[in-house]
């Protein structure tokens, strides 16, 4: 049978882990507020991450506390709420994943603001340009229609007299596959959480039972 030092370890150890997964999605979140101009939909996805991230640091605060002072009240406590938070995280990761597409399409919103800044000031565009490897919002011809000829960095050499170095594909659709991308991987990343979530809560629950098994023998 597991003593309660090893199942207290393995808390421990899974504590851990959950918590930097926790962090990451707190910083993932963020990322998104602070370095877009988010509408609704992208806020409510970027609030969604941080807010999987804070549901687990509030509730692994029971846990700790009951594992430090081998609490049963708070090690309960924590199985309660933790049930109620995988819940919770479960219907956000459903729809986040499920909304993507749209989440991305809303937070590359950005980049049509960049293009609106671009018909104004020439060279709004070209860190998207050189970091995506593409040209215009669409494609080159939204230079064209603007009366002007796509810059160096819509060329893969920079030579704007080779015609066939130019980039036929848009920004817009490059930084939505950026942000699709990235929030796969951070969809996958709150699947892992939520299923350490439930593997450490079967360690709570174990732990709980050999607690009580120790007062029990203590009696005699």
């Amino acid at each position: 049978m597991v003593s309660t030092p090893a199942i207290k370890k393995c808390i421990y150890f899974f504590d851990i882990i959950c918590l930097l997964l926790a962090a990451v999605l707190i910083g993932f979140g963020t990322y998104i507020l602070c370095t877009n101009n988010t509408n609704d939909v992208a806020s409510m996805g970027a609030y969604g991450y941080i807010a999987i991230g804070v549901a687990t640091f509030v509730v692994f605060i029971f846990l700790n506390f009951g594992a430090i002072r081998e609490n049963v009240g708070c090690t309960v406590t924590f199985m309660v709420l933790m049930v109620i938070v995988i819940l919770a995280q479960s219907v956000i990761v459903i729809f986040m994943i499920v909304g993507r597409n749209s989440v991305a399409s809303n937070i590359s919103n950005t980049l049509d603001a960049t293009w609106e800044e671009e018909l104004k000031n020439e060279g709004a565009m070209s860190i998207y340009e050189e970091w995506l490897v593409c040209c215009g919002r669409a494609s080159p011809q939204d230079y064209i229609v603007s009366g002007r000829l796509p810059p160096s960095t819509c060329f893969t050499n920079g030579n704007q007299n080779a015609a066939e170095d130019l980039i036929e594909t848009g920004c817009r659709i490059k930084f939505e596959d950026y942000w699709r991308h990235l929030l796969n991987i951070f969809n996958i990343l709150g699947c892992v959480l939520i299923g350490l979530e439930v593997l450490v809560s079967v360690f709570a629950l174990r732990f709980c039972i050999s607690m009580g098994n120790d007062r029990r023998r203590s009696y005699y």
